[in-house]
């Protein structure tokens, strides 16, 4: 089993909710700690704890991190529907007492999990600097983020928001040095759950998947609404499946193709971005995948657990 370290910004976009289920539904994985990143971070600890609840995983702690972007010149995503449907106001969901960073730090000090990070890079970032021996220690990361270009679909945005919401952070961690994979948003883009594969996850029996198949439902038409200039999507997809196909590439990659770049981390006119560079660090990135057969992938692994 790989101990994971799993840091998110989970809440908004469903996909997050979609990892964790299929972190806590594969048997190669070992979740060690969670951590909450962007806005109200109390709140994203709350609904991971909830999650957790449901799978019967109390004892794993959940810590809420950074709030804002390093500098705080920036603002996060935020859209007013995060918990809905699965956390109660005054429902009790005990979180640890330390802060995120805090909590980050320890565990990989303590345990060295492969942190997995499916959300701004900011409490990463801050525990670098506030503890930069953690760099020894983080056998491996991997993130959800990146563009490169590779564009057969016109939909697809050229900055991903993890990486473009929190660029300083981004520079901070992936100018490290630390062994990581990239799951970039050109790949991910290619993989989406659509309303015919939630019916077949609607027959699981776990409490843990029918919330997440309810959050699908209360996030696709504020996905629409608010992307709504950037392209037109088929109709019948209810997510993307950015932050799932991310934890699969830790463990299960019979379905992606994977390469070797040498890149520079920097920010350009505001815009955080790679360069390739002979000079710059290696890193695996993912460079396609055969989406149907990791939909199918995913859909056995939640339909089937619990």
């Amino acid at each position: 089993m790989i101990p994971i370290l799993l840091d998110t910004d989970i809440g908004t976009d469903v996909d997050d909710a979609i990892a964790l289920t299929l972190l806590l539904a594969s048997p190669e994985l070992d979740l060690r700690a969670v951590t909450s990143v962007s806005g109200d971070v109390r709140l994203r600890a709350r609904i991971a704890k909830k999650l957790l609840t449901l799978a019967g995983r109390t004892g794993i702690p959940v810590a809420a991190g950074v709030a804002e972007p390093v500098l705080r010149q920036r603002r996060f995503l935020w859209l007013g529907h995060e918990g809905r449907g699965i956390v109660d106001g005054d429902e009790s969901l005990p979180l640890a007492e330390a802060h995120g960073v805090d909590v980050l730090i320890d565990t990989v000090m303590r345990e060295r999990p492969h942190v997995v990070a499916i959300g701004p890079l900011t409490n990463l970032a801050v525990a670098i600097m506030k503890t930069p021996t953690i760099l020894e220690a983080i056998p491996h990361l991997t993130v959800m983020g990146g563009a490169f270009g590779v564009r057969d679909d016109a939909t697809v945005p050229m900055v991903d928001y993890n990486l473009g919401s929190d660029p300083e952070a981004a520079l901070v961690v992936l100018s490290a040095g630390i062994p990581t994979t990239l799951v970039p948003l050109d790949v991910t883009w290619k993989v989406r759950l659509k309303e015919a594969e939630l019916a077949r996850l609607r027959t699981a029996t776990s409490p843990l998947v029918q919330v997440v198949c309810n959050a699908m439902e209360i996030w696709w038409p504020l996905h629409r609404a608010v992307f709504a200039g950037q392209g037109a999507y088929p109709h019948d997809v209810v997510a993307f499946l950015h932050d799932p196909l991310t934890v699969a590439a830790v463990f299960h990659r019979s379905f992606l193709t994977m390469t070797e770049r040498r890149l520079r981390a920097q920010i350009r006119d505001g815009l955080f971005q790679f360069v390739d560079d002979e000079a710059g660090a290696q890193f695996e990135v993912v460079e396609d995948v055969d989406a149907p057969a990791f939909v199918e992938f995913l859909i056995d692994r939640i339909q089937r657990f619990g």
